[in-house]
């Protein structure tokens, strides 16, 4: 009697759903401003990292007189756009009262600003006085601020070493040029990289998740996750399989792949999974034959043989959950890949199941050490 509860496969995809939901609502968003003069290109860049045309379809609501609020159900990152200004013109104290002040608050949290992107046009061929004067302002909020010059194709070397050479010295390290146009002058993934370390640790997982520009990201935080699974996989010390302990394997299974398709927004997928695939793929590795179908599998692990006495130790179980979520990040980064591409991914979707599994049959021939995902 006690097998059936492993072999009623419609339950695997409703506990992916679930996860995937809880993951959503537990989300921490990181707020992002996005600042500069008119014209600067600050939607473009918005666009190409975020995706989903976030500026010009998202959901702005104002926050205050200059700035608006963007938030779109794709993303969890909340983007805060300020209005075009000039310094030193009629307007100069509305910017510093709604703009800079709002950067330096702290007594409303969910407004609380993580990042500042300065935006400056590489077309203009100078830094203005007021792009200098609203970097200083910002660098004293103790927020991170970076300065991102937009539209760097259109300068040459020595008018772009120039420009860079304007932004003070204690900034140098934080100056990025980007083009939505010509990828040789795009540093968005540097942009990307050093906005995820500045983030707090509580923040990254939403940015990295919401970006599309740096897909290499997405990748090293999914293993960064693989590791925390089989971490937990190992110190369970199961007792015989399918008993009292398959349970907290398998969650522990469903839920990586959750926070996976999370991460690389694929949401998609788990409703493809959800029609029974789910089931097929975590019983195959884990349960729905019993000791059998996890037996069959540990056979294929190098110096581990047959199951003894129906045991699965915590070193097998975590190279179980390290190859499950190895090859479920692998294919999901194929499938993530296609899709930024503009390649059509609906046979990719449908084949996303048997790909896991065979690349999943792959680790374990490959006889990876259970060390190399759990310290």
């Amino acid at each position: 009697m006690e097998n059936n509860k492993f072999n009623a496969e419609p339950d695997f995809g409703k506990k992916l759903n679930e996860e995937f939901s809880k993951i959503k609502q537990e989300i921490k968003k990181p707020n992002v401003l996005i600042a500069g003069a008119t014209g600067v290109g600050k939607s473009s860049l918005i666009n190409y990292i975020f995706g989903d045309k976030v500026a010009e379809v998202g959901t702005g609501k104002p926050v205050t007189q200059k700035i608006d609020v963007y938030e779109s159900d794709s993303s969890d990152v909340r983007i805060f756009d300020s209005k075009g200004y000039e310094l030193g013109m009629q307007g100069d104290e509305d910017f510093y009262n709604n703009v800079v002040n709002l950067a330096k608050a702290t007594n409303n949290p969910h407004n609380a600003i993580h990042l500042i992107w300065y935006c400056i046009a590489c077309s203009g061929g100078r830094v203005q006085d007021y792009d200098l004067a609203a970097i200083n302002a910002f660098s004293k909020s103790n927020i991170p601020v970076a300065v991102v010059f937009t539209k760097a194709d259109t300068p040459s070397e020595e008018e772009m070493k120039a420009m860079r050479g304007c932004i003070p010295t204690n900034m140098q390290g934080n100056i990025f040029e980007t083009s939505v146009i010509k990828e040789e002058y795009n540093q968005t993934k540097e942009l990307i990289a050093w906005s995820i370390n500045k983030l707090p640790e509580s923040l990254r997982f939403a940015f990295v998740k919401s970006q599309l520009g740096n897909l290499e990201e997405k990748w090293e935080q999914a293993h960064k996750m693989i590791k925390q699974h089989c971490a937990a996989a190992f110190a369970v010390g199961f007792t015989p399989i399918p008993m009292s302990d398959a349970p907290i394997l398998v969650a522990n299974e469903i839920a990586l792949m959750a926070r996976i398709l999370y991460l690389y927004n694929l949401g998609e997928i788990k409703d493809v999974m959800s029609e029974g695939a789910v089931g097929s793929l975590i019983g195959s590795l884990l349960s729905a034959g019993g000791k059998a179908a996890v037996g069959a599998l540990v056979k294929l692990i190098p110096g581990v043989g047959t199951l003894v006495g129906g045991l699965i130790n915590g070193s097998v179980g975590a190279i179980i959950t390290a190859a499950f979520g190895e090859a479920t990040s692998k294919v999901a980064y194929e499938v993530s890949k296609e899709r930024i591409n503009g390649g059509d991914i609906s046979d990719l979707m449908k084949e996303f199941g048997p790909r896991v599994m065979a690349l999943a049959k792959e680790y374990f021939k490959a006889g990876k050490k259970v060390d190399e995902y759990t310290l």
